[in-house]
């Protein structure tokens, strides 16, 4: 009991430590925060719109980003276009200075990963290529005698089908198993990864979004919904601990 306490203790921390901290500017009614699983999540309400979001960071296989979800819920009596690729960021450095942040859109991501995936598999080809081509070749050494009883070494090289059949079956296995762990990945950011979409009277939406990762003081979000821009400011700043 007391070894699952402390792993559910470390989850907790590491969660945490991740999120970022919600700037709450002074009189501004239009935006309550709160903690959901351990991330502080911001929503704003503007006429009959709610739009809530939370910024953590998130790291995988395919580089480090500021990850984004969000929350758009429709009050009004008529359907609205939600676009995410008109969601736009900014980052401010300790100077005041501003930098536009790459937000990716669902399409632009899929090309990012799609891109390092084929620079993975093209390197995995040629590892597995000069693995197969190793194993074929054989080298023995046979030690001999000249006339004068002095000994010379030979070296022979021979060719292995067999191991190289092998070898080949095993590399085969290899790149396969990795093609499929590249299409899971496609498969499962894909899910709750934001597109455009509709959202009909008394409907609600959510998923998320991956914003490149750099390092500054404030992060603000901005995200357009109907006649109105939710801006969302984030202490992105690493804290001492």
């Amino acid at each position: 009991m007391k070894k699952i306490l402390t792993i559910v203790l470390f989850l907790l921390v590491e969660l945490v430590a991740n999120a970022q901290d919600f700037v709450v500017e002074d009189n501004d009614t239009t935006v309550k925060s709160e903690y959901n699983n351990g991330r502080v999540w911001a929503y704003r309400q503007i006429g009959n719109l709610v739009v809530g979001m939370t910024n953590y960071v998130n790291k995988d296989g395919y580089g480090k980003n500021y990850q984004i979800q969000i929350f758009i819920k429709n009050l009004s009596e008529t359907s609205l276009s939600f676009d995410p690729s008109m969601v736009t960021s900014k980052l401010y450095d300790k100077d005041g200075k501003t930098e536009e942040m790459k937000v990716y859109s669902f399409e632009q991501y899929m090309k990012k990963i799609k891109s390092q995936q084929a620079w993975t598999m093209a390197l995995n080809g040629i590892s597995a290529g000069l693995s197969i081509g190793m194993a074929g070749k054989q080298t023995t050494y046979t030690t001999s005698y000249n006339d004068n009883g002095m000994p010379y070494t030979q070296i022979h090289t021979t060719y292995n089908s067999a191991a190289a059949s092998a070898v080949k079956m095993a590399a085969t296995t290899q790149i396969m198993t990795l093609s499929k762990m590249m299409s899971n990945d496609k498969k499962t950011i894909s899910q709750g990864y934001l597109k455009k979409t509709i959202i009909h009277p008394d409907e609600g939406i959510i998923g998320y979004m991956n914003i490149k990762h750099k390092k500054g003081q404030k992060m603000q979000v901005d995200i357009p919904v109907g006649d109105n821009v939710y801006s969302f400011c984030w202490d992105v700043s690493k804290k001492k601990k």
